[in-house]
């Protein structure tokens, strides 16, 4: 019988064996980040008698490039995400690389596994949507060097570049909309008050209130999840009021979707008691009836900047930096 062949050693084998984490081990064989020189022979010296081998994707001392990028998104099954991802990949495609994708489901934690992963995978350098959460670990697993783009959320350092929305110029559009259409009672359900997209959709509502002289009224704005159940719970608490406002602004289809859920429990109808305007259009937008306005961002072109941004970074010919694109109000016909 032919004997099997013993499978290559890994990281997370050294790790096991020294009694370190993963990441320390990826520090010390890849000679970056803080780890003191004693820590860092002793892993060493266990990965040599271990027979631990960099692959040629892992560990090539990245003296070329794999002509590879990683693109990291917080959550695959929303729908920008997804257009973001389209125009990631054309752009990509277009100037001779390939994407590899990594989905974190909003987890931190799975943020970084994938994130080491992908730079063990020896990308030229990632295109990250952050998750909720700290991300310092970016400068102790990353060199200070390494390419990294922001998208939807930008990450707390000059050295990354970042490509966002003008979200408080989009959401002051929606409530002069709504003003234009007669509406002087208004609330706001935005995602996570943790995320700087809820933030600052958040402001630029309030802005444009105190702007065309409306009140604000504190029980009408709420900040649930960022998925639809949370986003149904806020608006409940909103419309079930007696003095509950006539229109609401949504920060993205998922809250969208969850106020028309609270809608449908309190036996209200959107456009007859309330009307909505919500961030990111949808396909499903324009079959409600009456159809529902919506803020559009420009995914695509979200995803192709982010890549050009990037490549500059990697070639040399172009720096981080912070970049806005305008958002558009999209009316139901």
């Amino acid at each position: 019988m032919q004997k099997s062949l013993r499978r290559p050693v890994t990281l997370k084998d050294v790790a096991a064996a020294a009694g370190v984490s993963y990441q320390t081990v990826s520090r010390a064989i890849n000679g970056f980040g803080e780890i003191n020189a004693e820590t860092s022979q002793r892993v060493l010296k266990i990965a040599a008698e271990l027979g631990y081998r960099p692959n040629r994707l892992a560990n090539s001392l990245r003296s070329a490039q794999s002509k590879a990028l990683g693109l990291v998104v917080s959550d695959i099954e929303n729908l920008f995400f997804a257009e973001v991802a389209a125009g990631v990949e054309a752009e990509a495609t277009e100037r001779g690389y390939s994407v590899l994708l990594a989905n974190t489901s909003e987890d931190i934690h799975r943020e970084r596994t994938a994130i080491l992963n992908l730079f063990e995978s020896r990308v030229d350098g990632l295109i990250v949507a952050p998750a909720e959460g700290d991300h310092d670990f970016l400068k102790t697993d990353l060199p200070e060097t390494f390419p990294v783009v922001a998208i939807n959320r930008s990450l707390s350092s000059p050295l990354y570049g970042a490509v966002l929305s003008e979200n408080r110029k989009g959401a002051g559009a929606a409530v002069e909309y709504l003003v234009a259409r007669g509406h002087t009672k208004i609330g706001a359900v935005v995602g996570s008050p943790n995320l700087m997209t809820s933030q600052e959709r958040l402001e630029g509502f309030r802005s444009a209130m105190e702007r065309l002289g409306l009140p604000i009224q504190r029980h009408w704005t709420a900040a649930g999840t960022i998925y639809p159940k949370g986003a149904c719970e806020a608006a409940i608490e909103i419309l079930q009021r007696s003095d509950r406002p006539t229109a609401i602004i949504t920060s993205s289809q998922r809250i969208t979707q969850g106020v028309l859920m609270a809608l449908r429990h309190l036996g209200l109808r959107h456009g007859v008691d309330v009307e909505l305007v919500g961030f990111d259009d949808f396909p499903w937008a324009a079959l409600l009836d009456p159809p529902v306005a919506v803020i559009a961002q420009d995914t695509h072109n979200i995803g192709r900047k982010a890549v050009a941004m990037l490549l500059g970074m990697i070639n040399g010919t172009g720096e981080a930096e912070m970049i806005r694109l305008p958002t558009r109000l999209v009316v139901p016909s």
